[in-house]
């Protein structure tokens, strides 16, 4: 008991607290500081991985579980002996010596949201806690993972009943959905104000016990209703200043609106956002998708349809933009120097070309050529970036890597050549950049960007 107590002391409840909601709060953390029991991360993507060494770092025994061998594959070099291990094994992630399952699954497909893999998952865990001796403590499920509101309420909870289990007893069920900085320096899960809710008090507070272990700030949500809403909500706020960014330079296409933009955004309670190609990566593009698909009421979120419908019109613009061709998309990451496409615009912007009959190709020097080609078909990717260049007559900018910044990019699209050269750049990467004669550069959001007649085009 004394390793219970150093551990776990500063996480006792008030005086007030029930002896229940002590022992719930203190065993999963004990069982896995101690090392006697561990944690499983489902879904080995940006978000789990980082939870997988989160814990690994306060030296909790870790295996991470992903349906993919070959991501499996990729991380088995970081497999420490008895306390990090990855696996493609379902059974082997579903141990009785598994106390904590954190479930971080994609819960998007094609734009939409999606609840298959999240559902299948837990299924497997609620089956696999109907088999565990009744002497074990009963697992601690933490979803990750955004959710559409009423998820819970809708799928989740009925599959506990439905196996003859009480919901907050014979398994306990938490969200903590994920806040991050991603490339941010010095920030990282411990730094995160991160919110949780449980089903019901053994829930919240057991799940505030373990997720101690990897962060400073915890706020409790009154139950999982609130916990399960408040991602997607503040995510949804973001959607509609960046969007509204994009409906203010189509009203006002001949005024430098990145500019304006700043300008306003000097007022000490105003955010500043910039006109963009739209949206992506795994929250905000879907976060008022995910609203509108759980509200009781979502006739009544009129915001919320228009921007999803301006955001997705924005690669449709971009793309009607250079519809005359050729064209080098550089980029197949949604943002900056993280390897993610998830609702990248690339994606439907190639689309759209390759709807149009334009030639395109694509580069990004995160990913291989054969990456690229089965995210967004064959033929996409370049082998020769030098002749990409020289025969585009645009150039798509899409995230801003670093990497654009080197001389090797730039060398490349200032080069003499035949035929002049339009550059649009989505985050503004080469702003900074002075350009020959022969070359037409626009940052998103400046005056006439999308205006084809104005930059040159037929």
């Amino acid at each position: 008991m004394t390793l219970l107590t150093e551990k776990t002391a500063d996480l006792l409840p008030a005086s007030g607290a029930s002896a229940i909601e002590r022992t719930a709060k203190a065993t999963h953390r004990a069982l896995l500081a101690s090392g006697q029991q561990r944690t499983c991360v489902w879904g080995l993507g940006y978000i789990g991985w980082s939870t997988v060494n989160a814990l690994h770092a306060e030296q909790v025994r870790t295996l991470g579980y992903d349906i993919s061998a070959d991501r499996v594959d990729a991380l088995v070099p970081f497999q420490q002996p008895d306390s990090l291990e990855v696996t493609n094994e379902r059974r082997r992630a579903l141990g009785d010596d598994v106390a904590v399952h954190f479930i971080a699954v994609p819960t998007e497909r094609q734009a939409e949201p999606f609840t298959a893999a999240l559902v299948d998952v837990f299924t497997s865990i609620v089956e696999a806690t109907v088999q565990r001796p009744k002497d074990h403590v009963p697992p601690l499920v933490v979803i990750e993972s955004t959710l559409t509101p009423g998820t819970v309420e809708r799928l989740l909870l009925p599959v506990i009943t439905e196996h003859g289990l009480v919901p907050d007893v014979d398994l306990l069920l938490a969200l903590a959905p994920r806040r991050d900085w991603f490339l941010a320096e010095g920030y990282g899960l411990r730094d995160l104000n991160r919110i949780y809710g449980g089903i019901g008090p053994d829930s919240a507070t057991a799940a505030a016990g373990v997720l101690s272990l990897m962060c400073d700030s915890l706020h409790r949500a009154a139950s999982h209703v609130e916990s399960e809403l408040v991602k997607c909500v503040e995510n949804a706020y973001r959607h509609l200043e960046i969007t509204l960014a994009n409906q203010l330079t189509l009203g006002y296409p001949h005024v430098d609106m990145v500019e304006v933009l700043r300008l306003a955004g000097t007022k000490w309670n105003i955010g500043t956002f910039h006109p963009s190609f739209g949206t992506g990566g795994y929250c905000i593009p879907l976060s008022s998708r995910y609203l509108l698909q759980g509200a009781p009421r979502p006739e009544e979120l009129s915001l919320l349809s228009q921007t999803v419908e301006t955001d997705m019109r924005m690669r449709s613009l971009v793309a009607d933009a250079v519809a005359d061709g050729p064209v080098l998309i550089l980029g197949v990451a949604y943002k900056g120097g993280i390897k993610v496409a998830t609702l990248s615009p690339t994606i439907r912007i190639a689309e759209e070309l390759r709807g149009s009959g334009v030639p395109f190709s694509v580069h990004d020097p995160m990913y291989t050529e054969q990456e690229i080609e089965a995210l967004l078909g064959a033929g996409s990717a370049t082998s020769d970036l030098g002749t990409a260049v020289a025969e585009a007559a645009c150039v798509l900018i899409v995230p801003d890597h670093p990497e654009f910044l080197e001389p090797r990019y730039l060398d490349l699209l200032k080069a003499e050549r035949r035929s002049p050269l339009l550059i649009l750049d989505n985050h503004g990467v080469l702003a900074e950049q002075s350009w020959p004669e022969h070359v037409v550069y626009r940052r998103a959001g400046g005056p006439d960007w999308l205006n084809r007649e104005a930059l040159g085009r037929s």
